[in-house]
């Protein structure tokens, strides 16, 4: 079903002013400035949206390797003009806020998807449907998912969660980071409770929304809750860790349950990967790339000779500046995709997640425990390590960052990570910039929509 909507004289604003441009009109396709009124809704019409909602943007790979290609994990010299993608700005930590492809493109697809998700759930509990929880717990944790990933990359954001009429509740300044994280905290708990569990990682499932809450509760130094929470996920017994080959988990048709929630791209052709033409090495190499982005040399030498992980880099002469570098083949058409399978998927949650929090938040508490972060070493063909091979939990937990980066390399973690390790700012630093990098700028198109937003300083 693909029907449209006409605009409606009496309408229900979809989306906040900082999305409002043109695109089609369907409820699968939504558009930033569609307004549906909702008597032309019937509950059959939501599971539509919903896809809308988990599909704002059928572009990932601009807005998907931001935080990585800005941290240290990633060096990237490829360039382009000011007002599109340009990784090496980001490299710089030096963002443009004339950008209207990365950065703008995570802002609206975010707002996209928040839009969508406040209609279905307005909908549903305006209408007393009491036989759609599911579905309410998908679109509650999908608003906070993007509502989490604004305020890690902007700090605070117009926070909305009704479906507004007055044009001056949406234009207008800020909410706090923390008024935003609060909400991101209530949708989780609301949703958890009614989702269903895992069956597929192309939905967000009640393990999906227990990780994303553990997530955000290890970032505000909740230790005991994000603690509790990953190991609820662990115990469930419905994922499992990658044992043998690594590049499986990223197959588009596999039959590993350790991915959670994935975002997936179709692949026009092996000379358009989406994100792997970013990361790929130069021909004759599928990925067609300048082979100008590529992974720190310090992260590639902390692999042991029998970690899985490491199958997914490969070294290679890069033509451009006559060195050796070692490339990510994380979404490699090369390795991960074969050709029966036209898609590249995007990590969203993996349950190795779930062991690292257990480990560093039982670490954060003053607790040695290497019990999860050993299992999954052992998965990875890693060594096992014991109690004496660290001094106390402060070098434990300086282990714990060191395998979260050899395990989530290109997966979008590693910025919010170095923040919380006290290790964003002298980075920034290191590049000649201060702490008000921390944070991406609002672009100016969404400045000119809202007049009374404020950007972020520094910019």
């Amino acid at each position: 079903m693909n029907t449209t909507y006409k605009l409606q004289r009496q309408i229900i604003y979809i989306l906040l002013s900082a999305c409002l441009f043109s695109c089609g009109k369907s409820l699968d396709n939504p558009t930033p400035d569609t307004a549906i009124n909702l008597d032309k809704i019937q509950p059959g019409d939501l599971p539509l949206l919903l896809r809308g909602a988990y599909k704002p943007n059928a572009i990932f790979y601009q807005p998907y390797p931001i935080w990585d290609v800005y941290s240290d994990d990633i060096i990237s010299l490829q360039g382009s003009t000011p007002t599109q993608y340009n990784p090496r700005s980001y490299d710089d930590c030096n963002p443009n806020i004339e950008d209207g492809f990365g950065n703008a493109r995570l802002y609206s697809a975010a707002y996209t998807a928040i839009g969508n998700a406040n209609f279905i759930i307005n909908y549903i509990k305006s209408k007393g449907i009491t036989n759609m929880n599911g579905l309410l717990g998908e679109a509650l944790s999908i608003r906070a998912f993007n509502y989490y990933r604004l305020a890690e990359s902007y700090g605070g954001v117009v926070l909305t969660v009704n479906l507004e009429t007055d044009i001056n509740l949406i234009r207008r300044d800020k909410n706090t980071e923390e008024e935003v994280y609060k909400q991101v905290i209530n949708d989780l708990l609301e949703a958890i409770p009614i989702l269903e569990d895992f069956k597929t990682a192309d939905f967000i499932s009640k393990p999906t929304a227990q990780l994303l809450l553990a997530r955000l509760y290890l970032q505000l130094d909740k230790n005991k809750e994000a603690f509790e929470l990953a190991e609820e996920v662990i115990k469930s017994g419905k994922n499992n860790l990658a044992q043998a080959d690594f590049a499986e988990v990223f197959h588009y048709g596999s039959k590993s349950t350790e991915m959670l929630w994935r975002l997936s791209e179709p692949i026009t052709s092996y000379e358009r990967g989406g994100l792997y033409t970013m990361y790929s090495p130069p021909p004759p190499y599928r990925g067609s790339s300048m082979g100008l982005t590529w992974v720190d040399p310090a992260l590639v030498q902390s692999y042991e000779n029998n970690d899985i992980r490491a199958s997914l880099l490969l070294e290679r002469k890069n033509p451009v500046i006559g060195e050796n570098v070692t490339y990510l083949l994380k979404f490699s058409t090369d390795i991960a995709q074969p050709s029966s399978n036209a898609s590249i998927v995007y990590p969203m949650v993996r349950i190795s997640e779930a062991y690292l929090i257990s480990a560093e938040a039982s670490a954060r508490q003053g607790q040695l425990i290497l019990t999860r972060y050993n299992e999954l070493r052992r998965a990875r063909g890693a060594s096992q390590k014991t109690a004496t091979s660290f001094t106390g939990t402060d070098q434990f937990i300086q282990e714990i960052e060191a395998e979260r980066r050899r395990e989530f390399v290109g997966e979008g973690r590693r910025w919010q990570d170095m923040k919380r390790y006290g290790k964003a700012i002298p980075f920034l630093k290191s590049k000649g910039r201060d702490e008000a990098r921390l944070y991406l700028p609002f672009v100016t198109t969404e400045l000119t929509k809202n007049t009374k937003l404020t950007q972020n300083k520094g910019y």
